[in-house]
């Protein structure tokens, strides 16, 4: 941004600001602020002559803004020779002096052709070169000073003379005002009320209240615990909402400190007047300020700041009971949100939990289904399986006239196997078996079971002879190449495990059923064994 553009955009907020301030202190604490604003002053001083003297009306340094009526002497210590003052007021012209690592603006103030003041202000180097650039400033500052101090010098010698007239028609107004703000209060409420969560009703309690309610500047503070708060929503120095979730810290060591004891007696107010006023724990400037303490029952949950920074404002009488009313709203919407939201996140964990424990048991389920279709011993699909799956390819065989083959499948001399060997080596044997066999078949629908015992069974969708041929062959080939040793507990038997094949082909008809159709592999595998085991029987 350029130079010009920031003396257009300083004016334009001074003028718009000053019209809305209350007295001087608060012209002169906008004019300092504006001026660190928009050109980074760090210091200043504004020396008007009061009472035939010079006295120092105002000083903004790294503490704050500090500002004093009746003004006060110019001490020997201070933080700008009273020399380098009196120079700047016999030139009676703005000027820029460049220092030692820093530029000194030099503004006489004049009124009528008499110098009535001098504001001194300290800028880095360089960020100002013109003198010039600020006479307009000068010329405001010199109008509004040579009013106000005529209007406080008369307030501090007569304060407190008022007629009764003017004391009625102030408390007339005031009536009529807290009428006003009562009604207010109860729009404020209801739209507390219509808020759609917690965050976007502390945004309304601190928009609303403070344009409704007519506070110059107003946040939110809940506690954290362990003397910690956390601010939700404020107000900056220009009296804009913004959002202050990010501020947390300890509960500082200031006068509204009080409140800590104000809580344990369950106090609901407190109000400081001409109180130094704060913007993230920095002295801005000046006024009265107040501090409304949050509940839920016996416990305190925060607390609502307020003051008058931004116009000056003056605190009225019916203030005090207005912001306890203010008060006792924020807490009740507070609370009800609090449990509303609590219970909403508490309905949202029960269903999350009911849904994690419905996807365990759905897991369960999966694996005990599962469980339910295998074998136990061998892992391969059980007869369960086997008798639902042959029904539905009949089925769907029969409805499209496609062939179906079944291999039923016997361990040769599985009896003398188990008593030459114990049942341990029987089941062992059946397990390599099944393994082996369960991977020869990978055409699509093919099923491979055990059906009980010794008996395993090879149900071929789609499949003709020749295919069923092919896999009985497959299949007895892969037992003998396993070696599997078995005693000679026959004379005419081989010494190695093999298996019997029993075959049966068919296109399902009305006239047949898979129970005929079992039955025909059934005897084949008679046969099989008739004819002295190790081979396949095809049924004819």
């Amino acid at each position: 941004m350029t130079q010009t553009e920031r003396l257009d955009n300083f004016y334009q907020r001074i003028l718009e600001q000053w019209g809305k301030a209350h007295g001087l202190r608060t012209v002169c604490e906008l004019t300092c602020r504006n001026l660190s604003e928009s050109f980074s002053a760090y210091r200043a001083q504004l020396v008007v002559a009061y009472k035939s003297r010079w006295k120092i009306l105002l000083e903004m340094n790294d503490t704050g803004i500090h500002y004093q009526f009746p003004p006060v002497d110019i001490s020997d210590r201070n933080s700008i020779p009273f020399f380098q003052v009196t120079r700047a007021i016999r030139q009676r012209t703005p000027r820029v002096e460049l220092r030692d690592g820093y530029a000194r603006l030099c503004l006489p103030l004049e009124r009528r052709s008499h110098i009535i003041g001098c504001l001194i202000v300290d800028f880095p180097e360089h960020s100002i070169t013109e003198g010039s650039e600020f006479s307009f400033l000068a010329a405001l500052m010199a109008s509004e000073l040579d009013a106000c101090l005529l209007s406080e010098s008369i307030q501090d010698e007569h304060d407190g003379r008022r007629s009764a007239e003017r004391e009625l028609q102030i408390s007339q107004q005031e009536q009529q005002l807290l009428k006003e703000q009562l009604q207010a209060l109860h729009d404020i409420s209801f739209k507390l009320w219509r808020a759609g969560s917690m965050d976007n009703m502390l945004f309304t309690a601190v928009d609303e209240a403070k344009n409704l309610l007519l506070i110059d500047r107003m946040a939110i503070f809940l506690f954290k615990g362990k003397n910690r708060m956390q601010g939700t929503y404020g107000t900056d120095i220009h009296g804009k909402t913004v959002n202050e979730h990010y501020f947390e810290e300890e509960i500082p060591d200031l006068w509204f400190t009080k409140i800590n004891k104000d809580y344990r007696r369950k106090e609901y107010l407190a109000i400081e007047e001409n109180t130094p006023l704060f913007h993230e724990l920095k002295q801005v400037g000046f006024g009265w300020s107040a501090y409304i303490s949050l509940w839920d029952e016996d416990t305190p949950v925060g607390w609502i700041a307020c003051d008058n920074l931004l116009t000056g404002t003056p605190l009225h009488n019916y203030h005090q009971q207005l912001l306890k009313q203010f008060g006792f709203i924020v807490s009740q919407h507070l609370v009800r949100r609090q449990a509303e939201e609590n219970l909403i996140n508490l309905n949202k964990e029960l269903e999350q939990r009911v849904s994690d424990r419905t996807a365990e048991l759905e897991k369960v389920n999966r694996k005990l289904e599962k469980i339910s279709r295998l074998d136990p011993l061998t892992s391969v699909p059980n007869r369960r399986v086997f008798d639902r799956r042959i029904n539905e390819e009949w089925r769907r065989a029969e409805r499209h006239q496609l062939p179906l083959s079944l291999l039923i499948i016997d361990v040769d001399l599985f009896k003398a196997y188990n008593d030459s060997y114990g049942h341990a080596a029987g089941d062992q044997c059946l397990k390599i078996i099944a393994n082996t066999l369960a991977t020869l078949e990978k055409r699509a629908g093919a099923l491979f079971a055990r059906y009980g015992g010794e008996e395993f069974v090879l149900l071929l969708p789609g499949q003709d002879k020749s295919a069923a041929r092919y896999a009985a062959q497959r299949a007895i080939h892969a037992i003998r190449e396993l070696q599997l040793p078995r005693s000679k507990g026959v004379s005419s038997s081989p010494d190695i495990v093999t298996i019997s094949i029993g075959i049966s082909t068919t296109v399902p008809s009305v006239q047949s059923s898979p129970g005929e159709f079992f039955k025909q592999a059934d005897g084949a595998l008679y046969e099989a064994k008739s004819l002295g085991r190790n081979q396949y029987y095809e049924h004819a």
